[in-house]
């Protein structure tokens, strides 16, 4: 569990085109180190064995003879698979092939847990988040009104989002209220609203949030930052380089409508 974070507008072509290769090679990555052990008579013995047990179980059930012996051929597939002398360069082309696919998509960003409990405080310390205020509630789902309702207003902005169900006009209203609340934030905006980093309900954090979080963090050198995230995360791998992607997430969300929190 963590926080995904999508930046609002679309990626351009040239961006998509570039993920889209990026993708490509990484599944071409994957499928070359799976089938590296294919070819040996072990292996395929135990996927045959693996096959049966499955087909039998749709047959007659899942029985602790059946599972066990789903688990052990599983078990023998990936040790022959680990095993295989060709398996660690395939696994460090997989590895280099999914750095490069994430790197493609300029769109998301990702904090885990604790990641984003991190960066929440360095950035309170930077004076990046605005905390000293209350926050309106979540607007009341209106009665009669289902979250498949808001679903189908969605549908009929993005096809394919939804089944296909009427609009309801209260649902169209309610949503205009969500997405307000979502967006909402003190104003004049002085920082990012500190709970929108503090729970995945879909938060979006407007580029004027993000504008003045960033004016913020200019106010102090380097070599401050670089102390505050080395006493928050201590000797946890090469924190500064991924604290530096997060400041060009935020610089390209600026301009490209924000990013939402999920």
């Amino acid at each position: 569990m963590g926080y995904d974070m999508y930046i609002q507008d679309p990626m351009t072509d040239e961006e998509e085109a570039a993920h889209r290769r990026a993708r490509e090679a990484f599944d071409a990555a994957v499928s070359n180190r799976d089938g590296l052990p294919q070819a040996l008579p072990q292996y395929q013995d135990a996927k045959r064995r693996l096959d049966a047990a499955r087909t039998r179980m749709e047959k007659e059930g899942r029985s602790t003879e059946l599972s066990r012996m789903v688990i052990e051929a599983g078990e023998e597939m990936r040790h022959l698979a680990v095993s295989h002398p060709g398996y660690e360069a395939a696994q460090q082309k997989v590895d280099a092939a999914y750095e490069a696919m994430q790197t493609t998509d300029v769109s998301y960003f990702r904090l885990n847990i604790h990641g984003m409990g991190v960066y929440r405080t360095v950035m309170d310390q930077l004076g990046m988040l605005v905390t000293d205020y209350d926050a309106p509630d979540f607007p009341e789902l209106p009665d009669g009104v289902t979250w498949e309702d808001i679903d189908a207003v969605d549908e009929e902005a993005n096809p394919g989002a939804a089944d296909g169900l009427p609009v309801k006009a209260a649902a169209a209203v309610y949503l205009k209220e969500l997405n307000a609340h979502l967006a909402w934030h003190p104003e004049p905006a002085s920082g990012i609203a500190a709970h929108k980093l503090g729970s995945n309900d879909g938060w979006l954090v407007t580029p004027a949030e993000i504008e003045a979080a960033l004016a913020a963090y200019r106010t102090h050198s380097a070599p401050q930052v670089m102390t505050l995230l080395g006493a928050a995360l201590g000797d946890e791998g090469d924190s500064h380089s991924y604290w530096i992607e997060w400041l060009t997430y935020l610089e390209r969300a600026r301009v490209r409508g924000g990013f939402t929190v999920r």
